[in-house]
């Protein structure tokens, strides 16, 4: 079957995603140094909670606080210094143009927090070009899970075979293809306009 539907994940692959800087930059040294110190994202529970949309990011502050010990003023500058993090990157969303105006549909598959994507979509033109997304917060459940890869090709009616899934994690790659989609590792635009060609994916 003719690859015709290109799904992409957000983070690292649409969008900079880039934890361990973003809580450089959102803490103090000293802060950082302390014993016990661990990061609010990658890896924290509260974080994988606001993914699966447990929480809203509001909830999740009270929980930092209450439970994680940090100050409501270190997580007003951890969310700031996020959001102010989360920019596309300009040679996907042009390659992303290219595969549109090839006449190829688009999709996106991707962990992610409500109030981001809303953010996102209010402030980045990239997402009108998804058909549909499947959103780990809107659906509770976070990649490698078969059933979040399903979810979107059910919800669109996409063939897996005729679906090619990039995203920067081997695992969430063999996610995709043990539901029979093809898939590779995101490894910046060039890499990705080499895999497409590779799959004879004319645009």
């Amino acid at each position: 079957m003719a690859i015709s539907n290109i799904v992409f994940d957000i983070g690292n692959v649409v969008v900079d995603w880039d934890p361990d800087t973003i809580v450089r930059d959102a803490f103090d040294q000293p802060r950082l140094a302390e014993p016990g110190f661990r990061s609010p994202l990658a890896g924290n529970p509260l974080w994988l909670a606001l993914n699966r949309g447990e929480h809203t990011m509001e909830e999740a502050k009270r929980l930092y606080i209450d439970e994680q010990g940090f100050e409501a003023a270190e997580i007003d500058r951890l969310y700031e210094v996020l959001f102010a993090s989360l920019v596309p990157i300009e040679d996907t969303v042009r390659l992303m143009r290219d595969l549109a105006a090839a006449g190829l549909r688009l999709f996106a598959i991707t962990d992610n927090v409500l109030e981001i994507v809303a953010h996102q979509r209010a402030t980045h033109d990239f997402w009108d070009m998804f058909e549909a997304a499947a959103i780990s917060a809107e659906l509770g459940i976070l990649k490698p899970d078969p059933r979040i890869y399903r979810h979107l090709l059910e919800a669109a009616s996409l063939q897996p075979g005729e679906s090619l899934f990039f995203d920067d994690v081997a695992a969430n790659v063999e996610g995709a293809e043990a539901v029979g989609m093809h898939a590779r590792v995101f490894a910046g635009a060039e890499r990705a306009r080499a895999d497409l060609t590779s799959l004879a994916v004319s645009f």
